[in-house]
């Protein structure tokens, strides 16, 4: 590295800002220099972390020429902006940026106006202050050059690097945004109601290709091998979305049925066949979510790329997704489990085409509106794509999430937010969040849900939204008009969740609920109450399960059943966000059932059956005895489906050998020698179909023998070296 570059990454990390600038050669006068640091001697006009709403952004033009020889980037923005209340200063975002000229000009008569820069680096605020004040209902365009570097932190716009096949290091420059990064690219209002349009220029050497949210226009001769790319103007989106790349990829291509241009970009040029599978996952997902939400995409392509070093899974940016390499590339022998998580990555992202990008939180305290509804319809998407991965034998969100509310004091759901950060995607915005719009159906019935999700993106096209305006949407569709805002308070104000009792006494059935408590747990309040939407199935003499839903409110309800049955099974189809308890004649009846035919319960139900009584024993009040677990688990040599197995792991994974006890140390023995068992039986069942071996069941027996080397070592019985990861 030269020492001009040398000097310019000491600038940047020591804070010298306009040092910086010079070193840019950018003419920096005195006035701004000083106005830009006046921050210690005089005070400011706008003292709120959040921008004041007088000035909104219609339009950006971007020029940036990013410098991957010297890891550094030049550029321009012109911002149209409309004046909603009169005001002489205008406050917006920039973070890491050398600013060197700036210029304020009223449309239509050109007037420029004198402006006077101020620097609030705290909360990345830009000032411009005007000597004479805008009046309402004006348009301006706001014009800033700047320079920043491109850094290597994973943050707004920065570099990576891969080695070729021939062993020579490349590099790459591309963004990620979300959730306040796009003010380290080019000035801008960096807030996701802040909506705009975009158009982008990128002046990149002619080995390069450059990529945008949407469709190149033109691209034309810049200088010496250097090309000035041009690309369509976006639609309406907010900052955190916009994303461009420039790199030496290949793309492969593939028309979606309803028209959109869909690729996938990957380095290595021999080896672009990998990104068939991805590919094919892509058209296939995106065709069936423009059907089911019955709003088109509406843009002409969707370009996903893999880009080394990113420091998240994937990112949504509109038109331009950013993957790891790993969910794009799938060499031909890859194994399901690999395939099925590019699945659901690829149908997470593409989902927030609708969900984030379409339809926007107002702020980020509703965060989980984008990434909850998304982890939802990401196995819907997953489904569609490949029938046979069905959500039902899927859907680990809600019993990873209790998981973590038991272990830990998790955040509420509607956790106000004054400086968002990477802390806020977590657990419970993702899982916690799929896991109660999946309960959500579950109380409205399916056909309804989807009314009022169509309704919800048709009703809030290219805006905001905050939790309210969900909850609207879908009690307007509710048969019964569920006020499901009253309904969903506590699930949204309350961390944990309830444990629901059921006690059945002949025809009568007591259920009741209270929080439940696995070690310690507090509360916002002494004791939360919870609208729980339960659904029980009753198993009638034939073998025959029916489904009933009650919504409890209080504390305890009574339910009369008539005719004769042999159980009553709480959260029937696993749909619920609670725990479920019986009384002793109640587990042994489902108990026998099981032992007689489990497969009459669906995989959700018998994973949730496990993981509730595990869970139990390990509570603090040890709400169920071992023999009535032990017994529960006597079937499992016979169980061959997916979701039990992995949601009875999921129980015991917490567990120590130096924390467990004697009882529970039994109880994972018994869980080993039934998985024995079980691998054996999936065993024979593959030899018997040889050639016409599932990749799932094949993916299965894998799970088992992890599953039983796990157990194995935290009972002592094998070295810990043996083990690994449970789901690869």
């Amino acid at each position: 590295m030269n020492t001009f570059i040398l000097l310019m990454f000491m600038c940047y990390h020591c804070e010298l800002k306009p040092i910086l600038a010079f070193l840019a050669n950018r003419n920096v006068s005195s006035e701004s220099l000083s106005s830009l640091n006046r921050e210690a001697s005089e005070g400011f006009l706008w003292n709120n972390t959040r921008l004041p709403q007088s000035v909104i952004p219609l339009e950006y033009d971007i020029f940036l020429h990013p410098n991957l020889t010297e890891f550094m980037f030049s550029g321009k923005v012109e911002i149209k902006c409309v004046i909603r209340e009169t005001t002489n200063f205008i406050v917006l975002h920039s973070k890491d940026l050398v600013i060197s000229q700036t210029t304020l000009t009223t449309i239509p008569s050109n007037e420029q106006k004198e402006v006077r820069l101020q620097m609030k680096n705290d909360t990345n605020q830009l000032y411009l202050i005007m000597e004479d004040a805008i009046p309402k209902d004006a348009e301006i365009i706001i014009t800033i050059v700047f320079d920043g570097i491109l850094t290597i932190n994973g943050d707004g716009f920065y570099l990576s690097n891969y080695v070729d096949s021939n062993f020579i290091v490349r590099y790459t420059a591309s963004t990620l945004f979300e959730p306040i990064d796009a003010r380290r690219a080019f000035p801008c209002f960096d807030e996701p109601a802040l909506k705009a349009n975009f158009s982008m220029s990128i002046v990149r050497e002619k080995k390069f290709i450059s990529l945008f949210n949407m469709p190149r226009v033109h691209s034309i001769p810049f200088g010496e091998n250097l090309m000035l790319d041009t690309f369509q103007q976006s639609v309406k989106m907010s900052t955190y979305l916009v994303a461009f790349a420039v790199c030496e990829f290949e793309g492969k291509s593939k028309l979606s049925k309803s028209g959109v241009n869909i690729t996938v970009y990957y380095a290595p040029t021999s080896q672009i066949e990998t990104v068939d599978f991805s590919l094919d996952a892509g058209v296939t997902i995106l065709d069936y979510f423009s059907t089911l939400f019955e709003v088109s995409y509406p843009q002409p392509n969707l370009d996903m790329i893999a880009v080394p070093d990113l420091k998240v899974e994937a990112m949504e940016n509109w038109g331009l997704i950013t993957y790891k390499r790993q969910y794009l590339v799938m060499p031909i022998n890859s194994g399901f489990q690999k395939k099925h998580l590019s699945a659901l990555v690829v149908a997470h992202e593409i989902a927030h085409q609708w969900f984030g990008n379409i339809v926007t939180m107002a702020w980020w305290d509703d965060l989980w509106l984008n990434e909850g509804l998304t982890t939802f319809m990401q196995y819907l998407g997953v489904h569609a794509f490949n029938h046979k991965l069905h959500m039902e034998e899927y859907f680990i969100e809600k019993i990873e999430s209790m998981r973590e509310e038991d272990s830990k004091n998790t955040r509420v759901l509607d956790q106000p937010v004054s400086v968002p950060d990477k802390r806020i995607f977590d657990r419970v915005t993702y899982s916690k969040g799929a896991s109660i719009v999946r309960m959500v159906r579950g109380l409205l019935g399916e056909n309804a849900f989807m009314t009022g999700i169509n309704n919800y993106l048709n009703q809030n096209k290219y805006s905001n939204v905050v939790s309210d305006d969900l909850w609207q949407a879908l009690s307007n569709s509710s048969e019964d008009a569920i006020d499901l805002k009253a309904v969903m308070k506590t699930w949204m104000e309350e961390r944990a969740y309830p444990l629901v009792t059921i006690h059945q006494n002949h025809s009568e059935v007591v259920i009741s609920q209270e929080p439940f408590i696995l070690m310690n747990t507090t509360f916002s309040r002494t004791t939360p109450r919870w609208s729980i939407p339960i659904q029980y199935g009753i198993l009638d003499q034939h073998g025959n399960f029916s489904r009933n839903i009650v919504l409890l409110r209080e504390e305890t309800a009574i339910i009369n059943i008539s005719g004769h049955f042999k159980l009553v099974k709480g959260n029937y189809r696993d749909d619920g966000y609670y725990r479920v308890n019986y009384d002793p004649e109640s587990w042994k009846a489902i108990t026998d059932q099981l032992m007689i035919n489990h497969e009459i319960f669906s995989p959700g139900d018998r994973a949730n059956l496990l993981n509730d009584a595990i869970t139990f024993i390990r509570s603090r009040f040890q709400l169920l005895n071992l023999s009535v677990v032990m017994n529960l688990l006597n079937y499992m040599e016979k169980e061959t489906d997916f979701l039990p197995w992995i949601s009875a792991q999921i129980a015991l994974q917490d567990l120590t050998p130096g924390d467990i006890k004697p009882e529970i140390k039994v109880l994972m023995q018994n869980v080993a020698r039934k998985a024995t068992k079980a691998l054996e039986l999936l065993s024979n069942q593959l030899q018997a179909q040889e050639n016409e071996k599932e990749e799932e069941e094949e993916a299965m027996q894998s799970v088992l023998e992890k599953l039983i080397r796990s157990i194995n070592v935290r009972t002592n019985d094998i070295p810990n070296t043996t083990l690994g990861p449970i789901i690869d």
